[in-house]
């Protein structure tokens, strides 16, 4: 008995030493540990600490060069593209007025010749859908296709039009002046008969060019102090650093340029035609077309994209040059898709777009059936462009995309 209780003692002090060890061992670890200087211990970052030994999320990065970025875009490619617009639609207007003063085939063959540069300049801002153009919804009010040609001959029987009607916006437009300038069934001679016999018709033609230049006079006025604002706007956190939350500018072009691509290029200017959305027929569409009056779709596809190209680079509307823009945004970023610079991969991706879109020759309506599989070839690149642009590159640059087109929207 004596013993056991001597075993029992013995054991005793043998836990109470190695709990003793035990204890002593952490609250040395712990004191090591507390000693550590704390600090930021990113080399990246603008506070890296090179004594700090444990990481205090005090790091501070440098931040991208916003003002620059907007200030270029604003300077060198929307407002001069817009300019260049405006006074597009300016020469329209002349030549709809002496058309009108003289039906003839030669004031048609340059009426026609200015509508078709009008819209090729449309084509450069139809993507600069924010802000001013925004407000007013330049993009639908200006080249909604296909256009309904049932409600603008209504209109025009009856004379009874109102183009500031939303209902208005498939009947009016540059699509509208396709319609009325290439009138199918008509020869040039009997196009300009209809128009001498007409009036309602040529003032139906003058309501939609004074349209236009009302419109895009209203954006460029508006743009001359929403400049200022736009150039400005990007938020700034407590630690100095921007974000591109819901509202920024840099958030506004980035989802309206997503839009525009996937949604009226990808989707409205080749996809639809081609059938891709026709359900399970895929059954070919080709007077869904931009421009199928006309025949000057295919013209008009590749000026688009050509734009955004160029907008995305940070291009010069005017002379090319290289300046800053969202490419240089990504590579700040260290932006990369599968190990690859981002902003290569996408340029790589427009080349590519391009490499197919050299393969069709004439109207966009008849490739879409004689050429059937090099429109395909250029649709799924065109497709391809997408997840870079609207996943990749809205994920690098920290964006969030709210914008969501209707159903009818072309």
């Amino acid at each position: 008995m004596l013993l056991g209780v001597c075993l029992v003692g013995i054991f005793t002090k043998i836990m109470s030493l190695r709990l003793f060890k035990v204890l002593f061992i952490i609250s040395s670890v712990l004191i090591i540990q507390s000693c550590k200087k704390s600090g930021c211990t990113d080399p990246q970052a603008l506070n890296y600490n090179v004594d700090a030994e444990k990481e205090d999320n005090s790091c501070l990065y440098e931040d991208y060069d916003k003002l620059s970025l907007l200030t270029n875009l604003a300077d060198n490619y929307i407002i001069p593209s817009m300019d260049a617009y405006k006074s597009k639609v300016a020469n329209l207007n002349i030549h709809v007025d002496s058309f009108i003063e003289n039906p003839s085939i030669s004031n048609l063959t340059l009426l026609r010749t200015n509508w078709e540069d009008a819209l090729l300049n449309w084509q450069d801002i139809g993507f600069l859908d924010f802000g001013p153009s925004e407000y007013i919804l330049l993009r639908k009010q200006t080249n909604t296709f296909p256009i309904d040609t049932t409600e603008l001959n209504n209109s025009i029987s009856i004379a009874d039009w109102n183009l500031e009607y939303a209902s208005s916006y498939d009947s009016k437009g540059l699509q509208a002046l396709d319609y009325l300038l290439f009138k199918p069934g008509h020869t040039d001679n009997q196009l300009i008969t209809y128009f001498q016999n007409n009036i309602n018709a040529k003032n139906y033609l003058k309501a939609l060019a004074e349209d236009l230049n009302q419109n895009i006079n209203y954006v460029t006025d508006q743009w001359v102090t929403y400049r200022e604002d736009f150039i400005n706007d990007f938020e700034v956190t407590q630690s100095n650093f921007s974000t591109n939350s819901q509202g920024s500018s840099i958030s506004n072009i980035i989802n309206a340029l997503c839009l525009h691509y996937e949604f009226y290029v990808r989707r409205g200017k080749v996809g639809l035609p081609l059938g891709v959305f026709n359900g399970f027929s895929q059954l070919e569409l080709p007077e869904l077309v931009e421009c199928y009056y006309s025949g000057k779709s295919t013209q008009n596809l590749v000026r688009s994209v050509t734009s955004l190209r160029k907008y995305v680079n940070g291009s010069s509307y005017l002379n090319n040059d290289n300046g800053i823009g969202l490419d240089d945004y990504m590579d700040f970023v260290t932006a990369e898709q599968n190990t690859q610079q981002l902003s290569r991969v996408i340029d790589n991706q427009f080349l590519a777009v391009f490499e197919k879109l050299n393969g069709i020759y004439g109207p966009l309506s008849e490739e879409i059936i004689n050429n059937k599989s090099q429109v395909s070839q250029t649709y799924q690149e065109l497709q391809q462009l997408v997840p870079y642009i609207k996943v990749d590159m809205t994920s690098a640059l920290g964006c969030l995309l709210y914008t969501s087109p209707s159903p009818r929207d072309s």
